[in-house]
């Protein structure tokens, strides 16, 4: 099986959310989140959500136009996000240009309602999913809510020549492996929510120069949904 660095496509990822697209690469939020909003819309609490690993702000733009402030943090994509604000008419959100493995957001002395981190921890090495996720636990306003997914059992195969390859560096967990991290990690909040679901596509999604040769991604979707029930938010 052929190993390819990751590294080799993040500087392409940082060049690709820098234009100034009116949409997102990822079209609509998937359906499960949809999901998830009506929970949020349906809890009590602050209106604040941190997007964590926000890309071009699929999700972030989504919430803000439900009435949310949404700050969103990823190392690139700010350019794309704000245009596709402006172009909402949104003032309720927010980008910062920050690794999210390294970017200290939960040192600001911000809490949020909520805290979202989808579709991001199969692009992160084992340690910083661990590290991120606790992080993110630790700035939730009490009552608040957290949505945390994992892409498990991630295969990849290159469309021309059907060979199989993964990128290394990554944590290439299983379902088991997600659902045993979250059931440590929330033991002791509020398991409000899990869903699990396969999926799989086609990437690219459109024409256009790439690193990496076209393939077709298949992989099981671990999501979890928790409220904060503790008085105090842990630092």
């Amino acid at each position: 099986m052929q190993e390819i660095p990751y590294s080799k496509i993040v500087s392409w990822y940082q060049e690709e959310y820098s234009q100034q697209q009116t949409e997102s690469v990822y079209g609509e939020p998937k359906k499960h989140l949809f999901e998830f909003f009506e929970m949020l819309d349906s809890n009590a609490g602050e209106k604040t959500i941190l997007d964590l690993g926000c890309g071009d702000g699929a999700n972030s733009i989504a919430l803000a136009k439900k009435g949310y402030y949404v700050t969103g943090i990823d190392r690139s994509g700010e350019q794309a996000f704000l245009n596709r604000a402006r172009q909402e008419g949104l003032d309720n959100v927010k980008f910062i240009t920050g690794d999210i493995a390294t970017y200290p957001f939960d040192e600001n002395g911000n809490i949020y309602g909520c805290v979202l981190c989808a579709g991001v921890f199969h692009l992160l090495s084992e340690e910083n999913i661990r590290l991120v996720a606790r992080k993110a636990k630790n700035i939730v306003a009490p009552g608040g809510l957290i949505y945390l997914d994992v892409v498990a059992n991630m295969k990849r195969v290159f469309r021309d020549s059907g060979e199989e390859f993964i990128f290394s560096g990554l944590a290439n967990w299983s379902a088991q492996q997600a659902k045993d991290f979250f059931a440590e990690l929330l033991s002791d909040w509020l398991l409000l929510d899990s869903m699990f679901f396969h999926a799989e596509a086609d990437w690219p999604v459109k024409e256009g120069n790439y690193p990496i040769a076209p393939y077709h991604w298949s992989a099981d979707y671990v999501c979890v949904v928790a409220k904060n029930t503790s008085e105090n938010v842990r630092k």
